[in-house]
């Protein structure tokens, strides 16, 4: 953490410790990242879209890796910030919510949407430090759960993807009719799914942004396949150098 603060001032590096074992000791619960270069480049490259999502670790302490990817102006992944973390929970993503929007100085929140695949705890942390942001949830884990609840075949999964892709009003009601003919309880498993989550009809048009998958914290988290194994200090590092090519390729762009 020093060395990353002397190296790149005005990062934020917090560090979250728990009682140990022993008294007086601290053991290591948290640590998030976010890099001073990162923060600037996002806030003024970048669309008022954030992509959220968590992967588990694999080395022997276990925990789960948060993460914050953004898009920048030739639509490429731009990584926000990252934590490891104990577990997913509604804690956890809290805290983590907490220094992210600080760290991108977030106020109007009405501005901006927090994509993700409704994972444990996100959603209720997500409305809580960010109440008023367009959430919108990634259709192909929307399917997911759809087709878990008992919903299945080809036929439905294309009305989904119909009704997700409407761009007007009418055409959305017209292929959620066709859906309801094909299964008429298909429909009703979306009563309490506001379409402003989930379809292109419904969307603010503030955002100028109507992807319905949450692929870029995907692509990030592929990268990072091999840091996932590693121990905490080494695994922390694989991200950042991640991070770092991905800003010195757009220095390049921009040149």
């Amino acid at each position: 953490m020093y060395e990353i603060q002397k190296s790149n001032p005005d990062s934020s590096i917090i560090l979250k410790t728990v009682d140990g074992t022993s008294k007086g000791q601290q053991r290591f619960q948290k640590l998030y990242m976010c890099f001073h270069g990162v923060k600037q480049g996002f806030l003024v490259g970048c669309r008022p879209l954030i992509g959220v999502d968590d992967t588990f670790l694999k080395g022997t302490v276990g925990g789960v890796l948060l993460i914050a990817v953004g898009l920048d102006a030739n639509n490429s992944i731009f990584p926000v910030a990252y934590a490891a973390v104990e577990g997913e929970n509604k804690e956890s993503w809290t805290w983590f919510f907490k220094l992210l929007k600080e760290d991108l100085k977030i106020e109007r929140d009405y501005k901006w949407a927090i994509m993700n695949d409704k994972h444990k705890g996100l959603i209720q942390a997500c409305g809580h430090v960010f109440p008023n942001a367009a959430h919108r949830f990634g259709v192909k884990h929307l399917h997911n759960n759809f087709s878990t609840s008992g919903f299945k075949g080809e036929a439905l999964r294309r009305a989904l993807w119909a009704a997700t892709k409407a761009t007007i009003p009418a055409e959305f009601i017209s292929k959620m009719e066709d859906m309801a003919a094909i299964d008429l309880d298909a429909t009703k498993w979306f009563d309490d799914k506001p379409p402003s989550q989930w379809s292109r009809t419904h969307f603010s048009t503030y955002l100028k942004y109507d992807v319905l998958l949450n692929n870029i914290c995907g692509c990030f988290n592929r990268k990072i396949l091999d840091a996932r194994k590693e121990p905490i200090i080494e695994m922390m590092k694989l991200p950042r150098l991640y991070m770092m090519q991905r800003m010195q390729q757009n220095r390049d762009i921009a040149r």
